[in-house]
């Protein structure tokens, strides 16, 4: 299976048209009040700022009774750590946290864009359908990982096709980086791993040279797990 050449060129006009029409989407919900996990991940993000590295090493009450975060928790921490960043910048109020989390929606947007012209004619309009998805309106307007992991899966997926088909060894690079930060901020983001492996053969039906990359964010998964175990024993 071949991946078909890319048939539409990158324009400044098409991004500024997605940039536009995300914001148009998304900024009338800058004053949104936090809601379902949102408080997780803002409490995460506020003890970071004091221990980054026992990033989990705290108590709350989310079941009625007194527990650890990393009991409760069911995601990984780069979500909170960008939030802590957003923080200490822009404050902590619903607009300023909400303001920062458009960069993310903006990457993933930008991201799908990128991403079609390797597979349609249409780039723009494949774009233009993420921005329309239920899904996204709804995920983007939290201050919760999963427009994030998004933003860090499409750009993964880019670099490593552009880095298998060229054998640059820098877009390889990042696209591991990508996907250690994928997974690192929701834990579906290791099934890319999986599927990048599956793209590669099926491109070249040998393992090649370049899934060596892959190993990198195994390592960094790998480590992530030693880490926990040694703060939480989970």
């Amino acid at each position: 299976m071949k991946t078909p050449a890319p048939k539409a060129p990158p324009t400044a006009a098409s991004l500024l048209i997605l940039a536009a029409v995300t914001l148009a989407c998304l900024l009338p919900f800058v004053g949104k009040a936090f809601h379902i996990d949102d408080p997780l991940f803002i409490w995460c993000a506020r003890h970071i700022q004091s221990d980054p590295i026992n990033f989990y090493g705290f108590s709350l009450n989310w079941y009625g009774h007194e527990t650890s975060m990393a009991a409760v928790t069911q995601n990984p921490p780069l979500a909170a750590y960008y939030l802590a960043l957003v923080g200490s910048l822009l404050g902590w109020s619903e607009i300023a946290l909400h303001t920062g989390f458009l960069l993310p929606a903006l990457a993933l947007v930008l991201g799908t864009y990128y991403l079609g012209r390797n597979f349609c004619s249409q780039p723009l309009w494949a774009a233009l359908a993420t921005v329309a998805a239920p899904v996204f309106l709804l995920s983007s307007t939290s201050v919760m990982c999963d427009t994030m992991m998004m933003a860090f899966w499409v750009w993964s997926v880019f670099f490593w096709m552009e880095g298998f088909k060229t054998g640059n060894p820098a877009k390889l690079g990042v696209a591991a980086l990508l996907i250690a930060a994928c997974s690192l901020t929701k834990y579906f983001g290791i099934s890319l791993i999986p599927l990048l492996l599956t793209y590669s053969w099926l491109e070249q039906r040998r393992i090649g040279r370049q899934l060596a990359w892959l190993c990198l964010s195994v390592l960094a998964l790998v480590f992530y797990q030693w880490l926990t175990h040694r703060l939480y024993g989970r």
